[in-house]
C-alpha cells in the first residue's frame, strides 16, 4: 500500500468517526428528550444501554484497525526479503459477531427513533401521536384537505367494547386543512364542524333520497338520514332496503361506531345499534346509504364521514376530543362516554405533557353540546 493510499484511509476513516460521534450524540440526546416522556424505566434504560453499546463497539472496531494498520505501516520499514508474505484472512468468527451486534443495535435504535418521533409530534400538536415520519409520509395528516377526502378527529370504539380511543378518520367529503388564525378555539370549530353541502347529495347515486340533507342545515339533515332507516319513529316510505349481504356490513358498522355523548358513561360507550337517540338513527340511516350506493368506499371511510356529521350534531364534545389529541387541553377534561380510555391513551404516550398542560383554547360553554333531539 503506497503512502498516499494510507493518506486517504486515514482521513476517511477519522470522517467516518467523526460521524459516528455526531450520530452518537444526537440519538443520546434524543433519548434523554424521550426519556422524559416516557415512564417506563426498564426501556428507557434499555435504549441508553443499546446507544453505548452501538458507540462503544464502533469505537472498538476503529481502535482493533488502527492497531492493525500501525503494525502494518512498521512492516514496511522492515526489508521486503525479511518481511513475510500476508495472506488476506477472512473475518474470525470474533469480528463477525461483533459485526452483527452493530448491526442488530443500529435496527432496534431506528425503531427507538420511531417512538420518539411519535411523542415529539405529540407534544408539539400535530396530529401524529398518532406517528412520526412512516405516517407523515402516508397521510400528511391534518394538512389533507384537497380532493374529495379528508381528516377528522374522533372517537374509535377499544377492544374492550366499553371505552374509546381518539384516532383520525378519512372522510368521503372534502375536509379543507385547518388553519391557524390565532385564536385556538375558532380554529378547532373551524377544523370540526362541517360547513357546506357535501357532493354526494347534489349528485351521484341515491340523491333522491337524501335531498334537504346538508351541513348548514343539521335538523333537517338528521331527520333526512334518519328516515332512511325505515323506523315507526322516522317513517318507512323513505326506507333503504339492503340485500343480506349489505345487510351484514351494515350490522357490523353500525356495531363499532359509537354514540358518545348523550349516552354511557366514561367507563361505558353505546354502540348505535344499542342506542335509541334521534343522532343514532341518522347513522344508521347513513350507513345503509353509503353501503347501497357508494360501495366502493371501505368501512373506515363510511365511519370516517359519519364522524364528520358527528361534529355537527355534537360540536361541544368533538372540539374538546380535538383539542386534546392536537395537546391543546389534557385528557382530564373529558367526562363523555368512553372517555376513560382517552385519559389512557394520552396519558400513556405522555403523561408529564397532558399533566402539565395549559389550555390555550377558551371555555366551551357558549357551544351547544347537542343538536337536533334526542
Amino acid at each position: 500500500m503506497t503512502h498516499h493510499e494510507i493518506k486517504d484511509d486515514t482521513f476517511l476513516e477519522k470522517v467516518i468517526l467523526f460521524l459516528v460521534i455526531v450520530v452518537g450524540a444526537i440519538l443520546i440526546y434524543n433519548q434523554f428528550q424521550y426519556a422524559k416522556f416516557s415512564s417506563n424505566i426498564f426501556f428507557n434504560a434499555l435504549s441508553f444501554l443499546l446507544i453505548f453499546a452501538l458507540v462503544g463497539l464502533i469505537a472498538w472496531l476503529f481502535l482493533s484497525k488502527e492497531k492493525h494498520k500501525h503494525h502494518a505501516e512498521h512492516s514496511e520499514h522492515i526489508p521486503k526479503e525479511y518481511t513475510p508474505k500476508i495472506e488476506k484472512k477472512p473475518l474470525s468468527f470474533h469480528e463477525k459477531l461483533s459485526w452483527s451486534f452493530v448491526a442488530v443495535i443500529g435496527i432496534l435504535i431506528f425503531f427507538n427513533q420511531l417512538q420518539i418521533s411519535q411523542v415529539n409530534a405529540l407534544v408539539s400538536g400535530t396530529s401524529y401521536p398518532v406517528s412520526g415520519f412512516v405516517k407523515s409520509v402516508s397521510s400528511n395528516t391534518l394538512k389533507l384537505g384537497s380532493g374529495k377526502s379528508g381528516i377528522v378527529i374522533g372517537p374509535q370504539i377499544n377492544p374492550d367494547g366499553r371505552t374509546t380511543k381518539l384516532v383520525e378518520w378519512t372522510t368521503i367529503s372534502e375536509t379543507p386543512a385547518p388553519k391557524t388564525t390565532g385564536n385556538p378555539t375558532q380554529d378547532a370549530i373551524a377544523a370540526v364542524v362541517p360547513t357546506g353541502t357535501p357532493f354526494y347529495v347534489l349528485e351521484g347515486p341515491g340523491i333522491e333520497k337524501i335531498r334537504g340533507a346538508s351541513f348548514d342545515d343539521p335538523l333537517t339533515s338528521q331527520k333526512v338520514w334518519a328516515s332512511l332507516l325505515g323506523s315507526r319513529r322516522f317513517g318507512t316510505a323513505n326506507a333503504i332496503q339492503l340485500t343480506p349481504e349489505e345487510e351484514q356490513r351494515w350490522q357490523r358498522l353500525t356495531s363499532v361506531f359509537t354514540c358518545d355523548y348523550c349516552c354511557g358513561g366514561p367507563n361505558s360507550v353505546t354502540t348505535i345499534n344499542r342506542c335509541g337517540c334521534a343522532h343514532s338513527y341518522a347513522w344508521q340511516g347513513m350507513a345503509k346509504f353509503f353501503i347501497k350506493y357508494y360501495p366502493d368506499y371501505t368501512d373506515e371511510q363510511i365511519l370516517g364521514e359519519m364522524t364528520k356529521w358527528k361534529g355537527l350534531w355534537y360540536p361541544q364534545g368533538m372540539i374538546q376530543d380535538y383539542l386534546v389529541y392536537t395537546g391543546q387541553q389534557p385528557a382530564t377534561i373529558l367526562t363523555h362516554g368512553g372517555s376513560i380510555g382517552i385519559r389512557q391513551q394520552f396519558l400513556q404516550q405522555a403523561p408529564s405533557t397532558q399533566q402539565q398542560t395549559h389550555a390555550t383554547a377558551t371555555p366551551l360553554d357558549d357551544l351547544p353540546s347537542m343538536v337536533g333531539g334526542c
